[in-house]
């Protein structure tokens, strides 16, 4: 059995109403779409509360902590970084800050190494003096000087005390060279007495005489063989004013 429906049958005619189009514009520009009414001074809102340019409720927006932790760092660190830059005295006073030098006094220039405190002094007229002392037994090991020369050029350093530095021997430039066992004086003080050590001399104790010179004030070395011929400086006592005194003057031969 077949079933068919018949759709023109089914039609029912239903009146149309052509008013509802009266109000259609013909023009393409959309319309701006509808807003709050802002002629009465209301806005239409989820709250309806009128908004105003006046700091209202500024006390709840506004929140005065006390201090904190940080805070209290902070202050430590400041009082820390105040003692270092301006180290006080037991009595509460700031202490002085040392003088500035005057040109007229030497400077002088201090550096430890090597086991040596290494001490350069300059003077005002241009003399050096460079001394080395032992750290731990502090002994004068090294001392030379140099004085510059009338045209203002640098000379050449003398060692005083301790021994000079061999000097290096060119074989294109050099034509002699020094023998290894020629005798070598070396000035070695000690805190009491001045001491001067004369290596590679192998001549009998007898042979030896040590005096000294009053008008040079120097110490004489000197071999009756005539080996051996040597003067000794001695300018720590010119520096303090003192002359030699010939009975303090020992020497020993080992």
């Amino acid at each position: 059995a077949d079933v068919t429906f018949n759709t023109a049958a089914s039609q029912i005619a239903m009146p149309i109403d052509y008013s509802r189009f009266d109000s259609i514009d013909d023009s393409d520009e959309e319309k701006p779409a509808a807003g709050p009414d802002l002629r009465q001074g209301n806005v239409v809102g989820k709250s309806n509360v009128n908004n105003t340019l006046e700091p209202t409720g500024l006390d709840d927006r506004l929140c005065i902590v006390g201090p904190s932790p940080m805070d209290a760092a902070s202050a430590g660190l400041a009082s820390e970084l105040e003692r270092w830059a301006a180290p006080r005295s037991s009595l509460g006073g700031t202490i002085a800050e040392p003088a500035p030098q005057k040109s007229d006094e030497p400077k002088r220039v201090c550096v430890k190494a090597d086991g040596r405190r290494k001490i350069h002094t300059t003077f005002p007229d241009g003399h050096e003096t460079v001394e080395e002392f032992d750290e731990r037994s502090d002994v004068l090991l090294l001392r030379k000087v140099r004085r510059p020369t009338n045209l203002g050029k640098e000379s050449e350093w003398i060692v005083e005390v301790g021994q000079p530095p061999e000097p290096t021997f060119d074989p294109h430039s050099d034509l002699l060279r020094a023998s290894s066992s020629n005798p070598i004086c070396v000035r070695k003080d000690t805190p009491e007495h001045f001491q001067w050590r004369i290596r590679n001399l192998p001549y009998p104790a007898q042979v030896y005489s040590v005096t000294a010179d009053h008008d040079k004030q120097e110490i004489v070395v000197r071999t009756s063989n005539k080996k051996y011929y040597k003067r000794l400086g001695l300018p720590d006592l010119a520096y303090v004013n003192q002359k030699l005194c010939e009975s303090s003057l020992t020497w020993k031969h080992q």
